[in-house]
């Protein structure tokens, strides 16, 4: 993704009043205090949001059980199911910690049979399968696509989102959502992951926007509420679970438990 800077904004504010972007942008942000609902754009996050990944997990899973069927015979599929998860989760925490992206795949897989005892021969092929299929599995959050297709005729649109490049663009693609947004930034092209507000403000940098003219929608409370909150943007955690606020001091400034809620916020 090629990053297009636009031309410095003259906010008219005292210096104490800006928030220079890290990263040699040529742009000033003016963060303001006060609720501001004349949003101009919304920007989301990917998975969780738009696309269900547990959901994915698991259909993606069958697929590669129903092509290696000679590697998981005699396995319990409940069995199969909770080494998967866990080896994902194992490797979905520590990316979110910080861990490097390269290889995490492979080393993935590898866990997952480890998990079962099944050889490891099998890793590069388990990997292969669930690149190939795992993008393109239907599995949208309730609701989302619909409300993208409504929310794209009033409001530029945008993702921020921790993910691989080569998955995240083929999931919004198998959506039909790709072309509705006008910036894309995820963490493996831009090099900064969330909850580190220079990410957000590069989506507000390449909406022409300003961080306070911008909501940011997303499931996690950490990398989506507080890191959308200290970049100077509004948050809306979608909270499909019915978690409890982790952090009394950042708050989100709207709480929803479907999608189709979020019409009504703007």
């Amino acid at each position: 993704m090629t990053i297009q800077r636009p031309a410095i904004r003259a906010l008219g504010v005292p210096a104490a009043a800006r928030i220079e972007i890290p990263g040699g942008f040529p742009y000033t942000y003016l963060v303001k205090k006060s609720m501001n609902k004349n949003f101009k754009a919304v920007l989301f996050d990917v998975d969780e949001t738009l696309f269900d990944r547990m959901l994915a997990q698991k259909a993606v899973l069958a697929l590669i059980v129903q092509q290696l069927p000679q590697v998981f015979s005699g396995y319990a599929p409940e069995r199969v199911l909770a080494a998967f998860l866990k080896s994902d989760q194992i490797y979905t925490d520590l990316f979110n910690n910080g861990a490097p992206s390269e290889g995490s795949r492979d080393r993935r897989s590898k866990l997952f049979l480890q998990l079962l005892g099944i050889d490891e021969k099998y890793t590069a092929k388990i990997t292969e399968f669930y690149l190939r299929d795992y993008p393109g599995v239907k599995a949208h959050v309730e609701g989302a696509v619909p409300v993208i297709k409504q929310l794209s005729q009033k409001y530029q649109l945008g993702v921020v989102s921790n993910g691989y490049t080569d998955v995240q663009y083929r999931k919004l693609e198998a959506m039909g959502l790709r072309d509705l947004f006008s910036c894309i930034v995820l963490s493996e092209e831009f090099g900064i992951r969330k909850p580190d507000p220079r990410i957000f403000h590069q989506a507000a940098l390449l909406l022409h926007m300003q961080p306070q003219e911008c909501l940011y929608v997303g499931d996690s409370y950490i990398n989506d509420v507080i890191g959308a909150k200290n970049a100077g943007m509004q948050a809306c955690w979608l909270n499909r679970e019915s978690a409890t606020v982790q952090d009394e001091k950042i708050k989100p400034d709207y709480i929803i438990a479907k999608f189709e809620e979020l019409p009504g916020l703007l």
